[in-house]
């Protein structure tokens, strides 16, 4: 029997090459995958407590028809986001209420989707995997740690690109079909975010330049009707309002627009992004100059939309730019780069090595890919823990200012009223954040590092927090756990891990970056008792336990608002 020539030699290894590129191109999504699941807690954060919240409350008042169309459509920062309140509006009549970590995955599959659909507009197969490599490697990565683990961010930010992603793939199949779908991609993406008008001229232009005279004229009496729509009442507000068009403030905004491109592989940092801005535009103006955009006709017109939206962006927040760019405004800069590259790479490539350009850029794409991450690591943290140590003392308190500064809602008094209200109709509650486990019997270790501050406990609940670790080992998220042994009983419960880099540094071992734990639990879920306080290290099949000297006084013979730090 003959080996069949087909798997074999060089065939072989000609069959195996993609399927290693699109294993390599799984990682950085997967790990992003697992971030995002690892910051899922179900909790509203800032612009949610107005735009999901009081809109549920306003939805659940019962409204008329007119009033129900005058909130999806109501204006929000020159934005009218319809696409989002529609979603949560649609959650909140199947299920009578709404989860956060559904919008946010909504919100990222979106980007996942937009994807796809670029995918789709390639015709060969090794071209597929060409774009899909360079972009998970240059989109996938916490740079974009906002969209990615905020559901505020991802529910528009990355639902725009894939409504205009839609609306382009379709126009460059054809069709009277895919041109309805294309006009109604269109409209969805114009009341996602503003920047979605932005695909009424691109899609014009790539529907004229195909010599569709007559779809053309379509495209655009359906794009008169939704920008009437979009622009009725519209105003900017005054500070974002650009008052300044002298050539000097002109070119401010214009740098601003580069700074927006370059941002991405400056990590945001604003310095010296607009070199990389202009780098970028001239690496696009070389593809046009060699064809590649006439060749891919769908994909520039995607770049030309990203263009069109940072210089849309750039205009809109000038005035109110912090010095570091915002994370959620960088995926915009990201995908002309990745899409730039892509093109560049297909210039390159011959038909008879069709990976060999991709796999020499494979060790850039994937030094980009993880100093993105690295550098974006603490940014990614500190967002997760200004999101989330807020609800955390909003439960042990029962009411905000009790986090240093962090806040669920910059309202005075907003998130406790919205919270209140939404609970007391059964919408919303904040979630548990810490329940009993049960781990392998805990030893005592006496030289584990342990400390426990901020003890409370009155009628509506218990908490405390510090942090945990043992000598020359790494600490990991999840692992501490909160032992609390009465005369009774001894109860195992789960603590919120929280990164503590400022613990590390000062303890100077940086194994310990993740030492950090929180513990609050309502106080009508413990027996009425003293319990004596430890903390349990899990690794494994094995745990880890020493026993503070401090105690929860919850008998109801003490006063439950005084407590004993030592026994």
């Amino acid at each position: 029997m003959t080996d069949n020539p087909a798997l074999t030699g060089p065939a072989r290894r000609h069959r195996m090459f993609p399927a290693l590129l699109v294993i390599a191109a799984a990682v950085p999504v997967i790990f992003v995958a697992a971030r995002i699941a690892g910051a899922c807690r179900n909790l509203p954060f800032w612009d949610e407590f107005d735009s999901v919240l009081a809109l549920l409350l306003r939805l659940d008042s019962g409204p008329g028809w007119r009033e129900f169309f005058s909130q999806l459509f109501q204006l929000d920062s020159e934005h009218r986001t319809v696409v989002s309140r529609l979603i949560v509006a649609a959650g909140f009549g199947f299920t009578g209420g709404v989860n956060f970590d559904v919008l946010c995955v909504l919100g990222n599959l979106s980007l996942v989707l937009m994807c796809g659909l670029l995918l789709a507009t390639l015709p060969a197969a090794a071209s597929r995997v060409r774009l899909g490599v360079v972009l998970a490697f240059g989109l996938f990565h916490l740079e974009h740690y906002e969209a990615f683990l905020w559901s505020g961010a991802s529910i528009d930010h990355f639902m725009v690109l894939m409504m205009v992603a839609a609306a382009l793939a379709a126009l460059h199949q054809g069709g009277r079909f895919a041109l309805a779908g294309a006009g109604l991609f269109a409209v969805l993406a114009t009341f996602t975010l503003a920047h979605g008008c932005v695909v009424w001229p691109i899609g014009a232009v790539l529907l004229w330049s195909a010599g569709r005279r007559r779809a053309c004229a379509a495209w655009c009496s359906l794009a008169v009707l939704a920008l009437v729509v979009f622009f009725h009442g519209f105003h900017i507000q005054n500070a974002h309002q650009i008052r300044d068009f002298s050539p000097a403030g002109l070119a401010r905004l214009g740098q601003f627009w580069l700074a927006l491109l370059g941002g991405p592989l400056t990590f945001g940092a604003r310095q010296h992004a607009p070199l990389f801005g202009l780098a970028l535009l001239g690496l696009l103006g070389w593809t046009a100059a060699r064809g590649v955009v006439r060749r891919h006709p769908a994909l520039a017109a995607m770049v030309a939309f990203a263009l069109a939206s940072l210089a849309l962006i750039a205009f809109g927040r000038l005035e109110v730019a912090p010095a570091h760019i915002q994370s959620r405004y960088l995926i915009l800069g990201s995908l002309v780069w990745s899409l730039a590259v892509f093109l560049v790479v297909e210039e390159l490539t011959r038909a008879t090595r069709p990976y060999r350009v991709l796999a020499w850029s494979l060790p850039a794409l994937g030094g980009f890919n993880l100093a993105a991450t690295h550098q974006s690591l603490h940014d990614a943290d500190t967002f997760v823990w200004s999101r989330e140590y807020p609800a955390v003392r909003f439960k042990q308190y029962g009411e905000e200012g009790h986090a240093h500064g962090f806040r669920l809602h910059p309202g005075p008094d907003t998130a406790r009223t919205i919270l209140n209200q939404v609970a007391a109709r059964g919408i919303y509650q904040l979630p548990r954040l810490c329940h009993e486990v049960t781990v392998p019997e805990p030893q005592p270790n006496p030289a584990m590092v342990t400390y426990v501050t901020d003890l409370t406990a009155d009628q509506n609940a218990v908490g405390f927090e510090g942090w945990a670790m043992l000598p020359n080992r790494r600490s990991r998220r999840g692992e501490i756990h909160a032992l609390l042994r009465s005369e009774h009983r001894t109860l195992v419960m789960t603590t919120y891990s929280v990164a503590r880099p400022d613990v590390a540094k000062a303890l100077k071992e940086p194994l310990w970056r993740y030492c950090g734990y929180n513990f609050v639990l309502r106080r009508h879920r413990l027996p009425q008792e003293d319990y004596q306080i430890g903390l349990v290290i899990t690794d494994g099949d094995t745990s880890t336990l020493k026993m503070t000297d401090h105690w929860l006084r919850l008998d109801p013979r003490h006063d439950p608002r005084l407590l004993a730090t030592s026994q």
